[in-house]
């Protein structure tokens, strides 16, 4: 039994990530622990969680392996969400990309990005345009500067084994694509996990990573990236920036992300 924590403010957004978590576990059996929070109290949460059950029923009318529980909390976000990973012993977080108080100009909404940053917990981000498909093409981009063990890199095993998917791992760089010795040896531990599954490793120069993995993704058509949440530098320029005129892969492509 797989234990999901679904936070949500009740916004379209919040529902398209709870559309995509339940097609996405639809043979899987799970607790759904639905948080919402608020600082100040509102008289018609109960209200508001009726019609979402109401709305899962419509939508999912043969489901019979999925159980939910609603959870309200008044505190902060982040350490409601701390709180019931520890309490709920949670496998995986999903959420969407943005909710209705976001940072809209940015790639991912604040809320998202503080649990990505302060919660250590595996992360499923959903984008506003996302629709669940199955996983041919998944993008890991590193840097290869930290080795990431296999309990970290399990879920990559699990995507990879249950479909014919291909992983592209992308490493993308401003200068030069050589690695250095601490850098070949990350790889080659990389390759030994990935043996035996199809993989690729792709090199690429350019000054702006974001627009690299823009390039990637539409080339590729990637339908989920993958990133380990210790590889600080690729967050901050794949999902922490604030120049999304130009790049589209934020609203229409899922982000896991790993944590060990």
């Amino acid at each position: 039994m797989k234990n999901i924590l679904l936070p949500t403010d009740f916004s379209q957004n919040s529902w398209n990530a709870i559309e995509y978590a339940l097609r996405f576990l639809e043979s899987a059996m799970c607790n759904f622990y639905v948080l919402h929070v608020n600082e100040k109290a509102e008289n018609d949460t109960k209200a508001k969680f009726d019609e979402l059950h109401k709305r899962i029923a419509i939508t999912f009318p043969t489901q019979q392996n999925h159980h939910f529980f609603t959870i309200i909390h008044t505190n902060s976000f982040v350490e409601s969400v701390r709180e019931e990973v520890d309490e709920k012993k949670i496998d995986m977080i999903i959420m969407g990309a943005k909710g209705l108080t976001s940072k809209q100009s940015h790639v991912i909404g604040n809320y998202a990005e503080n649990v990505i940053t302060r919660v250590k917990c595996k992360l499923l981000i959903i984008p506003e345009n996302a629709t669940y498909k199955v996983f041919d093409e998944v993008a890991f981009p590193t840097d290869f500067s930290l080795a990431s063990d296999i309990q970290t890199l399990a879920p990559i095993a699990t995507i990879l084994d249950k479909k014919n998917t291909s992983l592209r791992v992308l490493h993308i760089n401003k200068v030069t694509n050589h690695l250095n010795q601490h850098q070949q040896a990350n790889k080659a531990l990389l390759e030994d996990f990935l043996d035996g599954r199809k993989y690729s490793f792709h090199f690429l120069s350019n000054d702006h990573i974001e627009t690299a993995v823009e390039n990637f993704t539409e080339r590729k058509d990637i339908d989920l990236m993958i990133m380990a949440a210790k590889n600080l530098n690729y967050f901050k320029q794949i999902l922490f920036h604030s120049n999304v005129d130009h790049i589209s892969y934020h609203r229409n492509i899922p982000f896991l992300i790993l944590h060990e």
